[in-house]
């Protein structure tokens, strides 16, 4: 998104009014004194600790309109006048990279999820999360939550500056002062776990991992590991087209850099690489990689690598050891080869033998001009099949 900058009048609390010039660059929100080019205010892109407020117009004849930055902790507030079009302009660039203070509420359609509900805004049906204030320090839950929906705004807010089409879109930031949410874009075709289940669907494998893997790697570029790759986290704007696929729930991810420190230890069992669990807990965007060769796992067999155990604890140690069960690939590996060596390499227990994203979408595999060459391999096959088993029934 380009930089944009504009003239506004800053009214201080006495109603006295000064020139400023407002510089929105990326989501970053910096104001300066006219003619001076003192600092204001600056707020980095994805900063929550100052509310939004743009109002409605305020001077019909001049078409001045507010906006109003509000911190809820410092209890202070300045207010600024913008004409129409720099007010429409602002709020289109800050959308997403900043917290606007929710104007009007949404009708919630239903609850999908602890903290999580569908609702529908003025234009849109969208996803929300939502997060409370702590009232108290003490409040250990709340704190998490909250910390963990800033940091999911984080990453999102970097890539809506560098979208991609399998990739969840956040929409936007609100507070009411009381909780925090944001609004991400409603994929109404569902969850790839629910897709496996219906036994009634279709699914082209390799057209999923395809679509898996170029988010991934658009994340790995980014210095993001996602950290939670799995079934239910991969869902889809439309179920019957697998080109629709977006990788959502970034509540675990983090930039490459804050591993070490940002819940390092983290997943879901049954999905996380065994790196993780190591006693020294050192990994990178690799165990991304384990967990979509889990998912390819589950889309080729129908099958858990690790077992149906409801022992949670079993399935740790299995998946730990990174010994999944090979009985369910014997027909995999004879009847659909490629898929077998791509879902190996990326099992691979070492991370430094498992290829990369990009590694990965160079794989025969996934590659369309040998997939469509493999397709008419085994056309010519059955066909030829077909030709031999009419021949005999002629003879007979």
């Amino acid at each position: 998104m380009h930089q944009y900058s504009c003239q506004a009048i800053y009214v201080d609390i006495n109603g006295e009014r000064q020139q400023v010039t407002i510089i929105s660059n990326c989501g970053s929100l910096l104001i300066k004194t006219f003619p001076n080019d003192q600092q204001m205010v600056y707020l980095p892109a994805g900063s929550m600790d100052t509310i939004l407020h743009f109002g409605k117009e305020i001077i019909e004849n001049e078409e001045m309109y507010t906006l109003d930055l509000e911190n809820p902790e410092t209890q202070i507030k300045v207010s600024f006048l913008l004409s129409q079009k720099d007010y429409q302009e602002l709020q289109n660039q800050l959308r997403g990279k900043q917290v606007f203070f929710r104007s009007q509420n949404p009708r919630i359609l239903a609850q999908i999820a602890p903290g999580i509900q569908l609702i529908q805004t003025q234009n849109n049906v969208m996803i929300e999360k939502i997060a409370p204030f702590p009232k108290t320090m003490n409040d250990i839950a709340s704190i998490n939550r909250l910390g963990q929906l800033k940091q999911e705004a984080d990453i999102l807010s970097l890539l809506k500056e560098h979208e991609h089409q399998n990739i969840i879109k956040l929409e936007e930031i609100e507070t009411d002062n009381e909780f925090v949410s944001i609004t991400l874009e409603n994929c109404q075709g569902g969850d790839l776990l629910k897709l496996l289940n219906k036994k009634t669907n279709k699914i082209n494998e390799s057209l999923i991992m395809i679509n898996l893997l170029s988010g991934l790697k658009h994340l790995h570029e980014l210095n993001i590991v996602h950290r939670d790759i799995k079934l239910q986290n991969i869902l889809f704007l439309d179920n019957q087209n697998g080109n629709t696929l977006k990788i959502a729930d970034f509540g675990l991810s983090c930039f490459k850099q804050q591993i070490p420190y940002y819940n390092p230890r983290c997943g879901t069992p049954g999905y996380t690489a065994p790196e993780v669990f190591a006693q020294q807990c050192i990994y990178d965007e690799k165990v991304d990689i384990y967990s979509a060769g889990i998912i390819l796992y589950n889309m080729l067999t129908r099958k858990n690598p690790f077992g149906n155990s409801k022992n949670i604890q079993d399935i740790i140690k299995r998946n730990i050891s990174g010994q999944y069960d090979e009985s369910h690939l014997t027909n995999v590996k004879i009847n659909n080869p490629l898929g077998y060596d791509l879902l190996i390499k990326m099992l691979q227990k070492d991370p430094r033998n498992r290829p990369s994203a990009n590694e990965c979408l160079q794989h025969p595999y996934l590659n369309l001009e040998n997939r469509i060459i493999d397709d008419d391999e085994n056309q010519n096959n059955k066909d030829s099949q077909k030709r031999n088993q009419v021949s005999k029934r002629v003879k007979i």
